[in-house]
């Protein structure tokens, strides 16, 4: 099997086991909000995040080394080493947060949020655990297991979270509901990997570090950032509007977020191995390929969710103070047109072990994110949701100017962007039209609303992409159909 049927394959199991890991996870969440008010969620938020961060300060590219130098002789002695990175590191990070958590998140006017803070730091400890198990089975381009452990880990806190939080548990429902899913996932990514792959001890040497950390300190730095990007955010808002404004921008934020992260990041994870294994001199290649089928996938599923956003919220969320999310929805989505061109860039940087280009860029990302929503907030929270689009739009531009200057082809890359646009152009002028007419007529029920513009939207798309960006789908159909037969 080639490597492009390979990642091809690797790419379906991913991204359909996200997706159906991701619907479950969805509708717990909408669930939820029958359960809890904004302003409980978030709090739990703001102790997920500064937990979160925590972790972060202490992963410096241990799971992307292990993936592209634990090959050969070497792979037991990688594997080993960034294990105990992982697990000595992050005992010391979320012990530290756990004893002093409280103490920031009265910084981000959530006192209430330090309750939440323990069992959320033992989560992601759990978590940890798996991290090297799961890079393994992608070295090893096996992503069945960890699609699989995905679902049953969303299965598993959906099912928990909901149960207590009709029992009355408030917020600790989703404490304890991500710790039985960190159990769940571990336990399975584990079994899969085989015990002794994961933890086989060989002698620490300091010189596996000092190469461990020469690759991982820009990523880490990178990391750091990209996570920073994606969640501190919540923390600015929590600072300048409080936790309900949290509550509501976070449901907002993970809905548009979903094409990003339920196909985008699947792809990209596939993306890295495949590109690590190919020859230097076909990787920029590779990266135009790639950039143009991601686009082709995920503009339409952003923009689109944008453009369904207010019926999708009023027929989802109760009547309440919840109906704030839709405004928000349509600002963000912006996410999930910009996010995944960045990591379809980093897995190419991070193939060609120029992380240090990652690095910079993602602290670009955060300091323009950061001030946008400083200077934005007196406008209100739409208006400061606003400088997200602002800051990865930004670095998403710099980024392909970098990889063009290093010989990447600007004309294929443009045209990979360029005509899902212009196809996208045409499927929100069929929707707006759409809406408009069901409304003239007094058909505005909003499912009514959903189902046709959602069906006028894909049809539209469709065949504008197959005439507009007719090369990039007739490559992305062949791709699906041998995958698919394979």
């Amino acid at each position: 099997m080639s490597l492009a049927h390979k990642a091809a394959r690797g790419a379906i199991w991913t991204v359909v086991s996200s997706m159906v890991g991701r619907a479950v996870g969805v509708v717990g969440t909408l669930v939820m909000t029958r359960f809890l008010a904004p302003d409980v969620i978030g709090e739990v938020a703001d102790a997920t995040i500064v937990c979160m961060t925590a972790s972060w300060l202490t992963i410096w590219g241990w799971g992307q080394y292990s993936v592209v130098k634990g090959r050969g002789d070497a792979a037991d002695e990688v594997t080993w080493h960034a294990s105990v990175a992982y697990f000595v590191l992050g005992a010391l990070s979320l012990g530290l947060v756990t004893l002093f958590g409280g103490e920031l998140t009265a910084l981000l006017n959530a006192p209430l949020a330090a309750q939440f803070v323990p069992g959320i730091a033992l989560s992601i400890f759990i978590r940890r655990l798996g991290a090297i198990p799961e890079r393994i089975l992608t070295r090893q381009m096996r992503f069945r297991a960890p699609g699989l452990a995905l679902v049953v880990g969303e299965i598993v806190y959906t099912a928990t979270a909901l149960t207590l939080a009709a029992l009355g548990f408030g917020g600790m429902a989703i404490v304890y509901a991500n710790i039985t899913q960190s159990i769940a996932i571990v336990v399975l990514l584990v079994s899969a990997a085989g015990l002794r792959t994961c933890v086989t001890p060989t002698p620490l040497r300091w010189g596996r570090f000092k190469d461990m950390l020469a690759f991982g300190v820009p990523l880490g730095i990178q990391g750091i950032a990209h996570q920073a990007s994606r969640y501190w955010d919540k923390l600015a808002i929590s600072h300048f509007f409080g936790t309900s404004a949290v509550g509501t921008y976070n449901m907002a934020y993970n809905l548009a977020d979903i094409p990003a992260i339920q196909v985008g990041e699947q792809i990209a994870l596939v993306l890295m191995p495949s590109m690590a294994e190919l020859p230097r001199e076909r990787r920029a290649a590779a990266l135009e390929r790639s950039t143009a089928l991601l686009s082709l996938i995920i503009f339409p599923l952003a923009i689109g969710l944008g453009l369904v956003a207010y019926p999708l919220i009023e027929l989802l969320l109760p009547n309440n103070e919840w109906q704030d999310v839709a405004p928000l929805l349509t600002v963000l989505t912006c996410l999930s047109v910009f996010r995944p061109i960045t990591w379809v860039l980093s897995a190419y940087f991070e193939a060609e072990c120029k992380t240090n280009r990652l690095m910079i860029l993602e602290l670009v990302k955060i300091a323009l994110l950061l001030a946008g929503i400083a200077l934005l907030h007196p406008f209100g929270l739409r208006a400061a949701a606003g400088a997200v689009g602002i800051a990865f739009g930004i670095t998403a531009l710099a980024g392909i100017v970098v990889v063009v200057r290093e010989g990447v082809s600007p004309t294929r890359m443009l045209a990979g962007f360029v005509q899902p646009v212009l196809a996208c152009i045409v499927m929100a002028i069929a929707v707006f039209a759409a809406n408009r007419a069901l409304v003239s007529l007094d058909l505005d029920h909003p499912l009514l609303l959903l189902v046709v513009e959602i069906g006028v939207g894909a049809i539209t798309y469709i065949a504008a992409a197959l005439v507009i960006a007719r090369d990039s789908a007739a490559d992305l159909l062949r791709l699906a159909r041998r995958a698919l037969a394979r």
